[in-house]
C-alpha cells in the first residue's frame, strides 16, 4: 500500500511538471553552434601571426528569422582581448554556415582552446558557446602551401627541408567551394595550387564573395597555380575565367609522351598522356616558364608553351598543362629529379633529395642536420625599426635615479643629519616632508618629460604597377597616444567598403614580450576588419596594415599623396631603355633596377649609384656594371660553395648578414641603415636564394634565413615574366597608408620600401 501510494505521488509530480513546462518552445530561442576541426583555420591549419578563419555552422530553432553575433575571442600581442565578430542573419528553423576570421597572436599558445560564441543581435545575451582547438597551428617562419585537392603534386619531397632556409607544410584538402569569403582568410598560406579534386570554379557553392576574396589575395601578393586536368576542364567558362592568363582559344589539347623536364622515366616505362598547350599574342603580358619539345615527320621541331604564366597586381597567376594529379603521371613517378619542375615554377634553387638519400648523406657526414645550423630571423629588424620603446629610456633612468635619491633622503640621510643635531624627536615630520616633496618633484618630473603629442612609427612596404593606379601597401607601425581610453583607428576611411586590415598580431623580437596588466576587451569587425576602438594607456600599441588602393592623390588622413616612378621603356638590343622620373617626397635611396629577360631566365641587377632625387630623369641608357641576381652553382651537389660566383645575392650572403639579430631583444633589433638595406633585399628575393650551406659539418657552421615577419617583402614570383622592377627607399617618411585616429590625422614618420613594376609588351 505504502508503494502504490508513493508510485502515485510520483506520477502526479511529473505530471504536474510536465503540465507546467512547455517542451515546444522550451529551445525556441537557443542556436546550434557546430564547429568542426577542420574547420578551424585551413583545413584545420593555421600560422602564427597570420589571420585565421573559422567555419561555423548555426541551427536557428526559432520559428523566425533572427540575427545574431558569431565572435571569436582571442588575444592580440599585448594581451587585449579581441572579440572578432560577425554579424550573421539566420532564416527561420534554417542551418547557416559562416565564417569568421581574427589575427592569431604570433605567440599564441598551442595549448589555448579557442572559444567561439553566439550573441544576440545586441550582444546581451549568450546563445551558444563552443571550446576548441585546431590541428595544427605553424610557427611563423613556416612556409604553407594550400593544395585544392588530395594530392602533393610532387610537392612532399620538398618537406624534409634539408637544403633549405624554411620549413615547408602542405595543407591538403581544400577545395574551391570552402574556400573563405575574404582574402585575409588565405593569407597564412604563401601559394594556393587548383587541381582536379579541388572543386569546380563554375560551382554555383563557389559563392561570388569567395570569388572576390580569391581575386583579392592575388592582387596582393598571393600567387595561385591551376594545374589543367588531363581530361576537360571548366575555368574558361566560370565566373573565375578572368584570372586565366590565356583564353579558351589560346588552349590546344595533345597527347603524347610528357615533357622531359618532368623527370626521368625508364623508356619502357614511359607512356602517352594528355596535355593541354598554350599559344601567346604579343602584348598580352603572358610569361613562359615552360615549353615542349613536339616531333612532326614533315616540318621541324616545335617548342609550345605547357607552363605560362600573368602578373595579377602584385600576385601571379600560372597555368600548367600537365596534369600532375593523372593516375598515368604518378604511376610513372613524375615529377622527380634533382631539380624538380616546381623549382622553376617558383624559382627555387635547393636541390631536392629522396628521404633515403638524406638519411645516408647526414649518417656519412656529408650533409649536416637542419637542426644544428645556425638562424638568422631576417623580419627581426622591423620591430627595432618601429618600436618606440627606446623613447621612454630617459625617463626610465631618471626615475630609478630620483627613486635612489628618494631612499637616500628618508632613509640615511635624514636619520644622520637628525642625529647630530640631536634633532631624531622630528624624523616623523621630516619623513613626510621627504614623501611629499618627492611625490611632488615625480609628478612634476612626469608631467614635463611624458609626450604629449601623438606619434606613429612605422615600417611600410608599397608595391606599385606602372599599368595601374592602384598599390598595395603593408605597413608595420607603433601608435603613441597621451591617453587612457579607447581610441578609433580607422584604415582608408574615404573608402568604408575596401577590405583593408588592421590587426595587432604582434611582432617577435627576441626574448619573452609582455603585455599590460590590465587587459581589456575590444571588438573588431570580423567581416570589414578597417577599424577598430582600440584601448590606449599613454604608450605604443603596436599595429599592422594591409591597404589596397590609391595614394597619388589627396584623401582622408594620408599626408600628401605620393607620385611613384613613371615614364615609357622599351626594348632595345635586348636591354630596356628609356627614361624615369618620379615625385616622391623625397630621394629614393639605395636603388635597384632588376631586369628580367622573360622565360624564367636570371635577371640582371644594377645598383644605382647616387639618390634618385624627386624629378631627376633616370635614364636606363646610362646604366652599366650590372650582375645576375643568382646564379646556380655548377657543382649541382653543392660541396664547394664560392659564394661571390653565385650571383647578386650569393654576394650578399658571403659575409652572413644579420648576426646581431639572432639575439637582439627590443630596441638592439634596430640596426644601421646599411644592415637594414641588406636584410630588406634578401627578403626581396627570398624565393631565389641560394640554398644554404647544408654541406659544412659542425655546429652553426652553415647558416639558415628564415622570415617570421616581411613575407609580404618577397617578389620571387614577378620575375619570370619580361618586366622591370625597381626597388629604393625613402627615409623619415610620413605614412603612406590613409589612416585616421578619432577622425583626425597623427604624424608619422618612419621608412617607405618603395618597389615598381614595369611589365614590356
Amino acid at each position: 500500500m505504502h508503494g502504490a501510494l508513493k508510485n502515485t505521488i510520483t506520477r502526479l509530480t511529473v505530471s504536474l511538471l510536465l503540465a507546467l513546462a512547455t517542451p515546444v518552445f522550451a529551445q525556441v530561442d537557443d542556436v546550434l553552434l557546430e564547429v568542426e576541426r577542420g574547420h578551424l583555420g585551413l583545413a584545420g591549419q593555421s600560422r602564427m601571426g597570420a589571420w585565421t578563419p573559422i567555419r561555423v555552422t548555426l541551427e536557428n530553432r526559432s520559428s523566425e528569422p533572427r540575427q545574431v553575433l558569431c565572435r571569436w575571442l582571442l588575444d592580440d600581442a599585448d594581451g587585449d582581448r579581441v572579440m572578432a565578430q560577425r554579424r550573421v542573419t539566420l532564416d527561420a528553423l534554417g542551418t547557416h554556415d559562416a565564417w569568421v576570421y581574427g589575427p592569431l597572436p604570433i605567440r599564441a599558445q598551442h595549448s589555448d582552446p579557442w572559444v567561439i560564441q553566439v550573441l544576440n543581435e545586441d550582444a546581451t545575451a549568450e546563445l551558444a558557446r563552443t571550446e576548441a582547438r585546431p590541428a595544427t597551428i605553424h610557427p611563423p617562419r613556416q612556409r604553407l602551401i594550400g593544395i585544392a585537392g588530395n594530392q602533393d603534386l610532387g610537392l612532399g619531397a620538398y618537406t624534409y627541408q634539408t637544403t633549405t632556409h624554411e620549413p615547408l607544410s602542405i595543407i591538403t584538402g581544400l577545395s574551391l567551394t570552402t574556400l573563405p569569403d575574404r582574402w585575409y582568410g588565405l593569407s597564412a598560406i604563401d601559394t594556393l595550387i587548383w587541381s582536379r579534386g579541388g572543386g569546380e570554379p563554375d560551382d554555383p557553392l563557389v559563392s561570388s564573395n569567395t570569388q572576390q576574396a580569391l581575386r583579392q589575395w592575388v592582387r596582393r601578393g598571393g600567387h595561385l597555380v591551376i594545374v589543367l586536368p588531363a581530361i576537360g576542364q571548366s575555368w574558361t567558362g566560370s565566373g573565375m575565367s578572368d584570372l586565366l592568363p590565356v583564353k579558351a582559344d589560346q588552349m590546344h589539347r595533345i597527347q603524347g609522351e610528357p615533357p622531359t623536364w618532368l623527370g626521368s622515366v625508364l623508356a619502357e616505362e614511359r607512356i602517352d598522356v594528355e596535355m593541354t598547350t598554350f599559344s601567346t599574342r604579343p602584348g598580352d603580358g603572358v610569361d613562359i616558364i615552360k615549353t615542349h619539345a613536339l616531333k612532326h615527320k614533315d616540318r621541324p621541331v616545335e617548342e609550345r608553351p605547357v607552363i605560362v604564366a600573368k602578373r595579377f597586381g602584385a600576385g601571379r597567376i600560372t597555368l600548367i598543362g600537365v596534369d600532375l594529379a593523372d593516375r598515368r603521371i604518378t604511376q610513372m613517378g613524375l615529377p622527380n629529379g634533382k631539380y624538380p619542375i616546381w623549382n622553376d615554377v617558383f624559382m627555387w634553387q635547393a636541390p631536392v633529395y629522396s628521404k633515403t638519400k638524406i638519411d645516408s648523406d647526414i649518417e656519412a657526414g656529408n650533409m649536416s642536420r637542419p637542426t644544428s645550423r645556425g638562424t638568422i630571423p631576417l623580419g627581426r629588424f622591423i620591430p627595432g625599426r618601429v618600436s618606440m620603446r627606446g623613447t621612454a629610456a630617459t625617463a626610465l633612468l631618471a626615475a630609478i635615479l630620483l627613486f635612489g635619491l628618494y631612499w637616500l633622503a628618508a632613509g640615511p640621510l635624514s636619520f644622520i643629519a637628525l642625529k647630530k643635531k640631536d634633532a631624531a624627536r622630528h624624523s616623523w615630520v621630516v619623513f613626510v616632508s621627504v614623501v611629499i616633496g618627492f611625490s611632488a618633484i615625480s609628478w612634476a618630473g612626469a608631467w614635463l618629460i611624458a609626450p604629449s603629442r601623438a606619434a606613429v612609427s612605422h615600417f611600410t612596404l608599397i608595391d606599385a604597377q606602372a599599368d595601374s593606379p592602384n598599390v598595395h601597401a603593408h605597413s608595420w607601425l607603433s601608435i603613441y597616444l597621451p591617453t587612457f581610453a579607447n581610441q578609433r583607428v580607422e584604415i582608408d576611411p574615404d573608402h568604408p567598403q575596401a577590405r583593408n586590415t588592421l590587426s595587432s598580431p604582434g611582432m617577435i623580437t627576441g626574448g619573452e614580450d609582455t603585455g599590460f596588466v590590465d587587459p581589456q576587451n575590444y571588438t573588431l569587425d570580423a567581416g570589414s576588419p578597417r577599424v577598430a576602438d582600440i584601448p590606449f594607456r599613454s604608450t605604443a600599441k603596436q599595429l599592422e596594415l594591409d591597404f589596397l588602393g590609391r595614394i597619388d592623390k589627396p584623401q582622408t588622413g594620408l599626408t600628401e599623396p605620393l607620385i611613384l616612378p613613371q615614364g615609357k621603356l622599351e626594348i632595345e638590343n635586348f636591354w630596356p631603355k628609356g627614361k624615369l622620373s618620379h615625385g616622391l617626397p623625397g630621394p629614393l635611396r639605395d636603388v635597384l633596377l632588376i631586369f628580367c629577360p622573360g622565360e624564367n631566365k636570371a635577371p640582371h641587377i644594377w645598383q644605382y649609384p647616387t639618390d634618385w632625387e624627386p624629378k631627376q630623369i633616370l635614364d636606363l641608357g646610362q646604366l652599366t656594371n650590372n650582375q645576375l641576381l643568382v646564379v646556380r652553382s655548377k657543382d649541382s651537389t653543392y660541396n664547394t660553395r664560392t659564394w661571390p660566383k653565385e650571383g647578386f645575392l650569393g654576394q650578399l650572403m658571403s659575409n652572413q648578414p644579420g648576426q646581431q639579430l639572432i639575439n637582439a631583444t627590443g630596441t638592439e633589433a634596430l640596426t644601421p641603415s646599411s644592415e637594414m638595406i641588406k636584410y630588406i633585399q634578401l627578403l626581396s628575393f627570398y624565393d631565389a636564394l641560394p640554398p644554404p650551406d647544408f654541406r659544412k659539418k659542425g655546429f652553426n657552421v652553415a647558416v639558415n634565413y628564415q622570415r617570421a615577419l616581411g613575407r609580404q617583402l618577397d617578389l620571387t614570383h614577378l620575375m619570370a615574366g619580361k618586366r622591370l622592377i625597381v626597388i629604393g627607399h625613402l627615409e623619415n617618411s610620413p605614412l603612406p597608408v590613409p589612416m585616421t585616429v578619432n577622425e583626425k590625422e597623427i604624424p608619422s614618420t618612419g621608412w617607405t620600401v618603395v618597389r615598381w613594376v614595369y611589365d614590356f609588351k
